[in-house]
């Protein structure tokens, strides 16, 4: 997940821009616009539900909680065996079953016969398999069954998610109820409060609906559909497209992208486009349902330009003098980014530090990585530490969500929370300044401070007592008292938290559900968030009442917030500073610089859709408003006046806009020079060749054909065979 906040203002953009005629003459209000930005909002916030990254959760999970408390190592080993062959031989036979036959050979014989699972699980004493078995169970409750043991796939399978996924889900239901309700009294300030809120049920009966989990193609992520990195670039999924290359240009947008997801996209938006022109005139709510649709689509078409290399490319192919005859790719890269630091402002404004970093990243966002295969617990691949990366100057390609990333984007989303305010957390801290209000918040609501306050995240990462923080500049940690580090005692404030206790107001409750009583009385949230918030309240209790000395999903989310997310991103960032030190670090050709966010083509290094993203930030924010506004209106103009004889062939007009950039002229330019003068941020109708491209791309309706299989169908199938791949990954 990047920023929320950067979607939002998109569709801001379009909701001033789009003319009022086009909304008339498709029975629209500006109002009815908010649906398009909630389909946007809930394909962001539904990456919170991932069952892949689950999956490795549990893993760590076993190694630091179950494994330590077992002394025979031995039986332990056993026991790990006989589960991990057991869920081997389950995901094989379920594979078979998503399958249509074409794979079913593959799966065969990729798990062990169920007489060796039965031959180890004789060797084990009863009491050490029944324990196994029992913490596997309990890790199954937080973090979801594995999908060979799920009936059905569905998208309230709150078995298949456990108490995290569930928690997220209705902790995200509160919070999309206190920004988009009629019926929020208090509303946010800002950005946020500038969309125009819808009633409450209309809220909850899209929410339940489009409300799902993460898969790459719904954000234009690299898919990890083939799971061990190093064998990818062997794989035509991977590689540049030839839709574009020609005798002189071999240049192209990878095919995972150029031939799937477009075709998503393509498929979704004519769908829409059809669907449309069947509602009644009066039914207002079957487009109200179009417009979460085409939202959710949108955000896809917006994400190639945050989280590709395309704009960088995009100034590559601008450049001159371009490549010469006998100049390497290499040679010619370093060229041009010397030659980019001296005209680009953001570069010519910088400091020397940041200059240097500047530098660096571009450089490394025009290259690919090289990886080797890695182990079980390394199964995605490993970085290579003998193979360079290679320069990708004629592959526009997106980043890949590696194991680190997550750091980038869940703290991230979290940073997007801090900003919606503190403030909201105002009747439990009262009229107290923030540094006041803090040790308050810390003893009531320890797990909302920790998730919503990056001070307080590194507090707990640094291990620092609160008399003692912040730090001084280079002061070192004073000495500790206590054995217990500073999470562990914020784990056990968020555990006593969760119980139930006399407050003053005379209510017997836990402090979280003052919390969320103070939200509603305030006016901060209405009835049915407040329902969601505590709902989501009693399940961490639930959690933590399981028998483990393991947290439940509020601990989980605490420990991982700080222990592995913060902790990286604070060595990243210190990695980073240190680079910025020295100019060899620019041109430097590892993979893996030792900085993970700037690990080349990770989502953390490509991504440019948070202020912090330079360079290039306006670059992407200007092309993903440009292409996404388009797309919205000249869906408008089809299902506003549509031709009976003809049907608009989406996958021209997406192709047109998702692409490797020609090396002259071409939208990207107009659209960035007409930015230049005033910082704006030029409308649909300041670039008059869409309107043609739109006229051009109209086509005779198809001939009745046999219906063709789902591309989105497809490509969730895809995911979920991915899932059921890994699952035996769940055990170390």
């Amino acid at each position: 997940m990047g920023d929320i906040s950067r979607h939002r203002d998109i569709f801001l953009f379009t909701r001033e821009t789009v003319p009022v005629a086009f909304l008339d003459n498709a029975k629209l209000t500006a109002d009815d616009l908010t649906y398009l930005e909630l389909g946007n909002y809930l394909t962001d916030v539904s990456q919170f539900r991932d069952p892949v990254t689950y999956i490795f959760a549990k893993q760590r999970i076993w190694r630091e909680f179950v494994i330590p408390a077992v002394q025979d190592k031995t039986q332990l080993l056993r026991g790990l065996a006989a589960l991990g062959a057991g869920a081997a031989l389950a995901a094989s036979q379920y594979l078979k079953g998503l399958t249509s036959g074409t794979a079913a050979d593959v799966v065969e014989g990729s798990g062990i016969g169920l007489a060796a699972i039965g031959g180890i699980i004789a060797l084990l004493p009863s009491d050490t398999y029944a324990d196994l078995s029992g913490a596997d169970e309990w890790i199954d409750k937080l973090l979801g069954t594995p999908i060979e043991r799920t009936p059905g796939v569905a998208a309230d399978d709150a078995k298949h998610y456990g108490y995290l996924g569930e928690f997220f889900r209705l902790t995200i239901e509160g919070t999309t109820q206190l920004l988009f309700a009629q019926d929020v009294t208090h509303r946010v300030d800002g950005a946020w409060g500038s969309i125009k809120p819808i009633p409450t049920n209309r809220v909850d009966d899209v929410y339940g609906e489009f409300f799902t989990q993460y898969y790459p193609h719904e954000h234009t992520d690299q898919p990890p559909y083939v799971w061990n990195a190093s064998k990818r670039p062997a794989n035509k999924l991977y590689q540049p497209s030839r839709r574009q290359a020609n005798l002189t240009d071999e240049v192209g947008v990878m095919n995972a992208v150029d031939a799937h997801y477009v075709a998503y996209l393509a498929e979704g938006l004519a769908g829409i486009e059809d669907d449309w022109r069947a509602l009644k005139r009066e039914d207002q709510a079957g487009r109200q349902r179009l417009l979460v649709r085409t939202g959710k689509l949108l955000h896809g078409v917006e994400d190639w330009f945050f989280h590709s290399n395309v704009v960088e490319l995009l100034e590559l192919r601008s450049y001159r003098p371009a490549q010469v005859e006998g100049e390497s790719d290499e040679a010619f890269l370093k060229r041009f980014v010397d030659d980019v630091a001296k005209r680009r402002p953001e570069f010519v404004a910088a400091k020397p530090d940041e200059l240097i970093r500047f530098k660096r990243k571009l450089f490394r966002r025009l290259r690919y990585p090289a990886y080797e295969a890695g182990g079980k617990n390394e199964s995605f691949g490993v970085l290579s530490k003998t193979r360079m990366s290679t320069p990708s100057t004629r592959h526009a390609y997106p980043a890949f969500p590696s194991a680190q990333d997550t750091a980038h984007t869940l703290l991230h989303a979290l940073e997007n929370l801090e900003r919606l305010g503190l403030t909201a957390l105002g009747p439990l801290a009262g009229p107290l300044a923030p540094a006041l209000a803090t040790p308050k918040l810390r003893e009531s609501i320890p797990l909302v401070l920790t998730l919503l306050s990056a001070d307080e995240r590194q507090r707990l990462a640094a291990n620092v007592a609160p008399a003692h923080w912040p730090l001084a500049p280079g002061a070192s940690p004073p000495k500790r008292t206590v054995k217990e580090t500073e999470l562990e005692l914020q784990l056990k404030r968020h555990t006593a938290a969760l119980e139930p206790r006399l407050q003053r107001s005379g209510h017997t409750e836990s402090n979280y559900d003052q919390f969320v009583r103070g939200l509603a009385d305030s006016g901060r949230i209405n009835a049915k968030g407040s329902a969601a918030l505590l709902a989501a309240f009693a399940i961490d209790r639930k959690a933590e009442q399981l028998p483990t000395e393991a947290p439940g999903a509020g601990g989980f989310l605490m420990q991982f917030a700080v222990a592995d997310l913060q902790k990286l991103l604070n060595e990243g960032n210190a990695k980073s500073a240190e680079l910025d030190k020295s100019a060899a670090s620019i041109f430097a050709l590892e993979s893996d610089n030792g900085a993970f966010n700037e690990i080349v083509g990770s989502h953390s290094l490509m991504s440019k859709d948070t202020l912090a993203s330079v360079p290039f930030f306006d670059d992407a924010r200007v092309l993903a408003s440009v292409a996404s506004s388009t797309v919205f209106t000249i869906l408008l103009q089809q299902v506003a006046a549509p031709k009976a004889d003809r049907r608009l062939a989406w996958d021209e007009v997406l192709h047109h806009l998702i692409r490797f950039p020609p090396s002259t002229g071409g939208w990207e330019r107009r659209a960035l020079a007409l930015f230049a003068p005033e910082q704006k941020i030029p409308r649909y109708a300041d670039l008059p060749e869409f309107a043609r491209l739109a006229e051009s791309a109209l086509r005779p309706p198809p001939k009745q054909q046999k219906p063709q299989p789902s591309k989105r169908a497809d490509l969730e199938e895809r995911y979920r065979r991915l899932e059921t791949e890994l699952s035996k990954y769940r055990y170390p």
